[in-house]
């Protein structure tokens, strides 16, 4: 037995890997739109930094990029294969697998994991659709998530480390965290994260090092806002990224499509622990479950069935195998809803987490790449799942549910995209 899931690990590990070398060559492009955001956004906007960066930061809003310039300009003045956009894709796929090996050491030391148990957790972001397509297309994703996963890992190792190393830690953790927001707004939700922990678990002592360190990196942010008379506005200055694009107000009408997303990338963690019947979780899934058709009967959720962007993976399995009828969805974001409630009650940090995590709600259309990986990376390092599931990981079922599902995942979106669409 012990040979077999051996045998197993090695071939997902194989696959994962070499699926990555042969996908970047095929020119693969599983997101859709990476090819068109790199040709019309990122590429001109690297070129233009590289030509004249007074100009390009001035008139940034112009070039109608949606995320912040840091990726741009590191690219513009560092990366040395700027001069040929597919040695320039080429050198973003490899520094992507970066993260792959960051996500390792974190979670190899947090779970005490086998070495290739740690690795084939973390290659899995190998066979993530929207990672692929980010790396092979070389747009702006994953550096924004390489630089979370860094801050993530000095954040997890300030409580073990009381000596005077802990501020050198506090400060690369603003560090990091604050440049994974110059690339992708969103990543703000980790900063707020540490904030809120702090102050409502009274560390102010620690509070006071990270509120100094985020006071110093927002100096370029507000530096640009300054420059920009405000949030920078995209193309031809008719479109206001925060009032027409990422609002609040849409936060209501994503919670479904959250909750949906949440539960598609736990899905492996749920079906890791033993399944038991519990009276209480069947009522309260049924009550929320009667709350949602009640809601869909009122038409409150007519806007999900126009939904052609965006969405999540279990709307668009709804769309094609139900068309209007949301029943399944609604069936899906019920479970998801609940899994999230079973999380808000396991602690007070996973309250803070989910609280944070209602930013990536803020989008007018809610996109399945703002979730991949992140909901991978709170699962595995930020969120309290409960001391008797810590050993999940450990064992070799967990780690083949894992390995299986995602590579079912990643089969699935290549036929969606190259033989349904």
């Amino acid at each position: 037995m012990k040979s077999k899931n051996f045998t197993l690990k090695i071939f997902f590990c194989f696959l994962f890997i070499s699926s990555y070398i042969f996908g970047f060559f095929l020119r693969e492009n599983l997101a859709g739109g990476a090819e068109q955001d790199f040709l019309n956004f990122t590429w001109p906007l690297i070129i233009s930094f590289k030509k004249d960066f007074l100009f390009t930061i001035i008139n940034y809003g112009t070039f109608g990029e949606g995320s912040l310039p840091l990726f741009h300009i590191i690219n513009a003045y560092l990366n040395p294969f700027i001069f040929n956009q597919i040695f320039f894709q080429g050198s973003i796929t490899l520094i992507s697998v970066i993260n792959v090996l960051i996500f390792f050491q974190i979670i190899e030391k947090k779970y005490n994991l086998k070495k290739v148990d740690a690795l084939l957790y973390s290659s899995i972001f190998l066979i993530l659709p929207f990672f692929r397509s980010s790396a092979f297309w070389g747009i702006t994703e994953n550096f924004g998530w390489l630089f979370l996963l860094l801050s993530i890992k000095y954040y997890n190792l300030i409580n073990k480390d009381k000596s005077s190393k802990q501020i050198k830690l506090i400060f690369l953790t603003c560090l990091f965290s604050s440049m994974a927001l110059y690339t992708r707004p969103y990543m703000v939700f980790f900063p707020i994260f540490i904030v809120l922990k702090l102050f409502i678990e009274k560390e102010f002592s620690l509070l006071k090092y990270f509120l100094l360190f985020f006071l110093i990196f927002s100096t370029p942010g507000l530096k640009l806002i300054h420059m920009w008379d405000g949030i920078f506005k995209l193309g031809n200055n008719e479109i206001n990224l925060i009032k027409d694009y990422h609002n609040p107000k849409y936060v209501f009408k994503n919670l479904l499509i959250f909750s949906s997303l949440f539960l598609f990338y736990t899905i492996p963690f749920e079906f890791s622990k033993k399944l038991k019947f519990d009276k209480k979780i069947v009522f309260y899934f049924f009550i929320i479950f009667f709350i949602l058709i009640l809601q869909n009967y009122l038409g409150n959720f007519d806007y999900l069935k126009s939904t052609q962007i965006g969405g999540g993976a279990f709307l668009k399995i709804n769309n094609i195998l139900f068309g209007d009828n949301l029943i399944f969805f609604l069936f899906i974001a019920s479970l998801g809803a609940l899994l999230i409630i079973k999380y808000l009650l396991e602690s007070k940090k996973n309250k803070i987490i989910f609280f944070c995590l209602l930013i990536f709600c803020f989008p007018k259309i809610i996109l399945q790449e703002y979730f991949e990986p992140l909901i991978l990376i709170v699962l595995f390092t930020l969120m309290d799942l409960g001391k008797k599931n810590l050993h999940l990981f450990n064992q070799n079922k967990t780690v083949l549910i894992f390995c299986s599902y995602f590579t079912c995942y990643y089969f699935g979106s290549l036929f969606y995209r190259y033989i349904l669409s």
